[in-house]
């Protein structure tokens, strides 16, 4: 196991910079997870740390080494691609005790080691297999048993599960944290799949162009995003986001007015100018259907998708903005109707579109005051 510290890394191609003087502080035995759009920067980041791309400024430290100039082989880290590069004509055995052949260790290690990665990734029934004999996940886990025979002081895996279908992908979910808990590794997962990153982390890093733009546990980033962008990348359903104007004010104690006319008080972290328009936000699954809420709206469901155990309801709200909602599978909700649903003030999020902070209701400290968030 090991730390993992970037310090104020940078990335340049020619005169475009695509990573901006990312600061971050792994500790051995974290897993955590780079999240966020395709083109933030995150493979490239990865990429970085394991050596295959170029540091153009700040500091890579893994085991209180820095590792800029250290090649690849030498860094004590192991990589899992999103393509599971196996050489087809050798077995199992072989594509796993591969490298160590190559580092020339003897045959009675190189054994050893096979056999504990096999059997921790329940392999051993496949070792004389080719891999065109195996099925997707199985090749995975080969991949991955690749690393585990090296000990590496850090896994990557970049986007590993991006080639399985659906079952497959919550099976190998499951495998890696599983292979976590018995390794103890320190391990850094790259994902645009936001549920891969809450299942699976113990730390999440949201990434957007190159920044790190929000650093916490899974569940802190969920009920605690700094701005309007966390918001709606952590959560599935996305955050619905309603403009709300302000139509009174005294001090920090506001009058919120929803475009479909809904009105409501929030005592706020600064004081409130009437006539500005703030950001609302509240999560999918806190809009209630025939429960007791604070706010009220009405809804005109566009489209239903019944699950069984729960129910998502596209709607429109006020004829403009887009809702989701998501109940369990005992409402039954109807495309074109419209539903009366509602929220508690304890699960409001408020966002600034004008300055460049943010930050949320504090639920746990005072139900009813708000502090205001960025949108950016």
């Amino acid at each position: 196991m090991a730390d993992l510290v970037l310090n104020k890394v940078i990335k340049r191609f020619d005169e475009v910079q695509t990573i901006h003087g990312v600061d971050l502080d792994i500790r051995h035995g974290e897993f955590v997870v780079f999240v966020g759009p395709s083109g933030c920067g995150k493979s490239t980041l990865l990429r970085m740390i394991a050596g295959l791309e170029t540091v153009s400024g700040g500091d890579i430290i893994i085991d209180n080494q820095r590792v800029n100039e250290v090649s690849p082989s030498e860094r004590g880290i192991a990589m899992v691609f999103q393509s599971y590069a196996l050489y087809p004509h050798m077995t199992v055995r072989d594509n796993m005790s591969f490298g160590l052949r190559l580092a020339k260790k003897s045959k009675a290690e190189i054994e050893q080691r096979v056999g504990d990665a096999a059997r921790i990734l329940k392999l051993e029934h496949l070792l004389d297999r080719l891999p065109k004999q195996l099925s997707g996940g199985q090749r995975q886990r080969v991949a991955i048993g690749r690393t585990i025979v090296r000990n590496p002081k850090v896994f990557l895996f970049d986007e590993p599960l991006s080639n399985l279908d659906a079952e497959l992908r919550v099976q190998m979910r499951v495998e890696i944290s599983k292979l976590h808990e018995q390794l103890g590794n320190t391990m850094v997962y790259v994902t645009h799949d936001q549920v891969e990153a809450m299942t699976m982390a113990d730390k999440i890093v949201v990434l957007r162009d190159g920044r790190v733009e929000q650093v916490g546990a899974p569940l802190e980033l969920y009920h605690n995003p700094v701005n309007q962008f966390v918001a709606g990348f952590i959560g599935s359903p996305r955050m619905n986001f309603l403009n709300a104007e302000v139509v009174a004010a005294e001090g920090r104690q506001a009058r919120l007015r929803l475009s479909g006319g809904e009105r409501f008080e929030l005592a706020l972290d600064r004081e409130a100018t009437v006539g500005e328009v703030l950001l609302l936000g509240i999560r999918p699954e806190h809009l209630l259907v025939d429960e007791p809420a604070d706010v009220s709206l009405t809804l005109a469901v566009e489209v239903v998708e019944a699950l069984g155990g729960s129910t998502f309801a596209y709607s429109r709200y006020a004829g403009e903005d887009e809702v989701v909602v998501v109940t369990d599978g005992g409402h039954l909700i109807r495309r074109g109707s419209s539903i009366q649903v509602g929220f508690r003030l304890e699960h409001l999020h408020l966002f600034d579109t004008s300055e460049g902070c943010c930050s949320l209701l504090q639920q746990q400290k005072a139900p009813r005051v708000a502090k205001i968030l960025a949108a950016a």
